[in-house]
């Protein structure tokens, strides 16, 4: 196993999020690894890390989990997507994200295994309309001591 950082599993994540395609096509417009609101491009992917827990395996190997926040911004106005538009391409970009960790639990085995442990959509009017699809992630890695 290659990583067990918080830098290194934020990597591994923002690799995975840029590569998602549907149809063949790049889903995102933008993809961070910061707090960010200021986007490129839609829809656009934020990731933050939240936390983690850890225990003791043996003496020589620590269980760490590392969470993450994966955070999903589609607009939605009269000059971008309609609604219907908007929310269309929101469930097919959750949809996306979920099979890709689904189908890659170990992120090409450099982690112990990903699991989305909650998600959630919603729709917001601020400086402008947006859909959103939040998804709580936790990333198990194995970490040897070295005494």
């Amino acid at each position: 196993m290659a990583t067990s950082t918080i830098t290194g599993v934020m990597a591994l994540l923002k690799a995975k999020m840029e590569a998602l395609q549907i149809g063949g096509l790049d889903v995102f417009g933008a993809v961070s690894d910061f707090a960010n609101g200021d986007f490129e491009g839609y829809p656009a992917c934020m990731i933050t890390e939240v936390g983690g827990k850890g225990e003791t395996l043996d003496t020589h190997r620590n269980q760490r989990t590392h969470e993450f926040m994966i955070r999903l911004y589609q607009e939605q106005s009269r000059a971008g997507k309609t609604k219907e538009e908007a929310a269309t391409k929101m469930r097919a970009i959750a949809d996306a994200v979920l099979v890709a960790l689904d189908t890659d639990k170990t992120l090409s085995g450099e982690v112990d295994i990903v699991r989305v442990v909650e998600f959630e959509t919603s729709f917001k009017v601020t400086a402008g309309t947006f859909n959103f699809a939040s998804f709580r992630v936790e990333v198990a890695v194995l970490v040897l001591n070295h005494n």
